[in-house]
């Protein structure tokens, strides 16, 4: 491996901080990424399917998340600030808890009700199931098949539209 791609790699792999834009961008990515996996029809890519629908809801509810605390977007890890902001800086930054960023984010749930049709709750039941996505479906036993990784990325696709 010559020396170009080995930088190439590098900033593949940096850790920077991402502006909200950013956060959806990559959302879409690996959404397009699980929706490749589902086309194949191979069982042995449900996992994979799943989890990057799931990483891609974890993108967006942290796009909104810096969003709504606009001085995470461009903070080292806050250590001048209070205990709460230096855990809300590691919910951002360090964590991958779907359901502890959406504490921080009431508002997504008023958003889903009125996206939902009249007396309809289905958009917040499909993010209720899709934040038992965690990062430890990495390390899974458990094969999930085609079908199921489908479902998960139906719910997923309609919760984008809601979180965007």
């Amino acid at each position: 491996m010559d020396a170009e791609t080995i930088l190439h790699y590098v900033h593949i792999f940096a850790k920077t901080k991402l502006r909200p834009s950013q956060l959806r961008t990559v959302a879409e990515r690996r959404f397009d990424d699980a929706s490749a996996l589902c086309r194949t029809r191979s069982n042995a890519r449900a996992n994979g399917a799943m989890y990057l629908a799931g990483f891609a809801v974890e993108c967006l509810l942290k796009a909104r998340l810096i969003e709504k605390f606009r001085w995470l977007q461009n903070a080292s890890f806050p250590i001048a600030r209070s205990r709460q902001q230096q855990r809300l800086w590691s919910l951002c930054y360090r964590s991958h808890d779907l359901d502890a960023i959406l504490a921080r984010l009431p508002e997504i749930q008023q958003t889903l009700l009125q996206f939902g049709q009249k007396g309809s709750n289905r958009p917040l039941q499909s993010l209720k199931a899709v934040c038992a996505w965690t990062i430890f479906a990495r390390y899974s036993p458990y094969s999930a098949n085609i079908n199921e990784a489908r479902q998960f990325l139906d719910q997923v696709r309609e919760l984008k539209a809601c979180l965007r």
